[in-house]
């Protein structure tokens, strides 16, 4: 991308926000309807049927579904040399059972999984529309793909089966999440998410289960982890017990441990299994390591002209970076060597709690930075 075209293109980006403005009202309403749609984690058929129809509706070709459950559509380009992939999770981390209710208040749309990530599959639904009104027209081909089994235990799993299975070259990639507006994650940190669960399994035993939990936490804090490279083992959840009246026969504890270091996350966790082990040797009781969740290190270094040009963007926009580069979500990128971002779209609170919301007004800043990062990937800056 010469000069003169980059001038250009951030001048037009600065416009955006008011341009959009008329469309507003869709992009909000697309946001109500999707949030109020259930789409827990393996369980997201709903949410990607009603997607598929807004593909539909948008003129998109090839609308489909693989047999991940992940829903696509393809919107051509003039040229079609190279496919620029888009992607949103559906998935949420609330059950069906739940109120979805989602409301519309003077500055913030508030419900269940409207930050994560309802939002920001709103926007993937609504991009055909906002370009076609926009008059813009892509170079590349660009497959907008609503993702599925991606937080937890389904460990970008969607996402994962798309990449392995795609027939043609990915030549890059931008993922949207809901919040906070100012992300910009290309790196991935190595990580293992996992549950060490502690069971008692004979009922006349006077062993506790809670007790073997807090033996296997201390163990774990002897681990000597490295300084260098970067090393974290973070607890996050305790669970067990069925009443303060008896013994727990099971206690959980779910974890995660994050390194610069493929290896370290590796020797760490043979660390972490031989501790369950030992405990495991013990008459009646067992301690057993289930992983929920990987990531690959690597990505993209802060000198890369995808880096670079969406740092411009976000400055043409007067968007405030955040300093957090990396993230797990562009693992499954990374792990294909496919040059990849992650941003978000607004400011948001109470994440993955029922009173989650995001803020109304810097929604359209947001989608101007996506649409120009779109541009800036249509132009090259992503080789």
């Amino acid at each position: 991308m010469n000069d003169s075209h980059e001038r250009k293109l951030l001048e037009r980006v600065c416009r955006l926000p008011k341009e959009l403005e008329p469309m507003r009202e869709l992009l909000l309403a697309n946001v109500v309807m999707i949030s109020e749609i259930p789409a827990p984690t393996f369980a997201e058929e709903k949410r990607i049927s009603f997607i598929k129809q807004r593909f539909t509706e948008c003129g998109l070709s090839s609308v489909s579904t693989d047999e991940a459950g992940n829903g696509m559509g393809l919107l051509p380009g003039t040229v079609g040399d190279r496919t620029l992939l888009l992607v949103a999770h559906a998935d949420t981390p609330f059950s069906s059972s739940d109120n979805h209710t989602c409301t519309v208040e003077p500055s913030i749309i508030r419900g269940p999984g409207v930050a994560d990530n309802s939002l920001g599959v709103a926007v993937l639904a609504s991009l055909p529309t906002l370009l076609d009104r926009l008059g813009l027209q892509l170079q590349c081909d660009l497959l907008l793909m609503a993702s599925t089994q991606s937080l937890e235990q389904g460990d970008q799993q969607g996402l994962r089966y798309f990449l392995q299975n795609y027939g043609r070259r990915i030549s890059c990639g931008m993922l949207i999440e809901g919040s906070p507006l100012g992300r910009l994650q290309y790196r991935s940190m190595a990580s293992l998410g996992g549950m060490i669960t502690c069971r008692v399994h004979n009922k006349t035993s006077q062993a506790n289960a809670i007790e073997l939990l807090n033996r296997v936490i201390s163990q774990l804090g002897m681990i000597a982890l490295p300084e260098w490279p970067q090393t974290a083992l973070v607890l996050g959840s305790i669970s067990g017990g069925a009443s303060y009246k008896m013994p727990a026969r099971n206690a959980r504890l779910r974890f995660q441990l994050r390194s610069d270091s493929d290896d370290v996350v590796r020797e760490v966790t043979e660390q972490i299994s031989t501790v369950c082990e030992q405990l495991g040797e013990e008459e009646g009781v067992t301690a057993e390591l289930e992983v929920i969740a990987r990531a690959t290190a690597g990505g993209l270094v802060a000198g890369h002209p995808l880096v670079s040009q969406t740092c411009r963007v976000l400055e043409a926009l007067k968007i405030q970076p955040r300093k957090v580069i990396q993230s797990s979500t562009v693992s499954a990128c990374v792990e294909q060597n496919i040059p990849a971002i992650c941003i978000g779209i607004s400011n948001g609170d109470n994440i993955n709690y029922y009173d989650e919301y995001v803020e109304i007004d810097p929604i359209l800043t947001g989608v101007a930075q996506l649409i120009g990062v779109l541009l800036s990937m249509d132009g090259g800056c992503c080789a």
